[in-house]
């Protein structure tokens, strides 16, 4: 971890966060603290994404592509922060165990699947899976349907081939830099 000045953006977050409150106590109680905020985090993503797939259930179409893009903004909001602290983001997710790492791949690939699935379904058939009368007939134009499928495997297969690279980058780095300590240690 690099130490530096933090920026305006990380110390606006951490007084909104409360981080130098007193609320959080003790370093066990600020430990706790902020792993239930990861925990409150990765659920509310998972949320966010799930209410875009219930609303592409009951037929109110694209838009929920909204609130499924809104899904993106915790974990924007993280990098964000842990880059302005300096953290190197592809050091950090080159150290998540690959259980976890595939897990929340599959997580969120099993997700995007649901979400596309129904837009299709609806696209296809002109009326939702589940209607609650929130759409109109929506016209069976297949090529927008096949273009959001296509959209969502090419996108899908595109943020996992990223993934991948920016672990193997992130555990190149850090094996690079454990030779370098090695070396050093050797040296004295």
């Amino acid at each position: 971890m690099t130490t530096h000045t933090p920026r305006r953006f990380t110390t606006t977050a951490d007084r909104l966060a409360g981080i130098a409150d007193p609320s959080m106590g003790d370093e066990r109680e600020r430990d706790i603290a902020l792993r239930a905020g990861t925990v409150a985090m990765v659920v509310s993503i998972f949320t966010i994404q799930l209410i875009g797939v219930a609303l592409a259930v009951i037929g109110v179409g694209m838009w929920s592509g909204i609130v499924i893009v809104a899904a993106l903004i915790p974990s924007g909001a993280y990098s964000w922060y842990c880059r302005s602290a300096g953290l190197d983001m592809n050091r950090v997710y080159s150290k998540i165990a690959p259980r976890r790492r595939r897990l929340a791949t599959l997580a969120g690939l099993a997700v995007a699947a649901a979400w596309i699935a129904a837009l299709s379904f609806h696209m296809f058939t002109g009326a939702p899976l589940i209607d609650v009368g929130l759409s109109d007939a929506v016209s069976t134009d297949s090529s927008t349907a096949a273009g959001l499928v296509t959209g969502g495997i090419v996108g899908g297969g595109a943020a996992m081939i990223a993934l991948a690279y920016s672990a193997r980058r992130g555990r190149r780095r850090l094996a690079a830099e454990d030779d370098a300590d090695e070396d050093a240690d050797d040296e004295y």
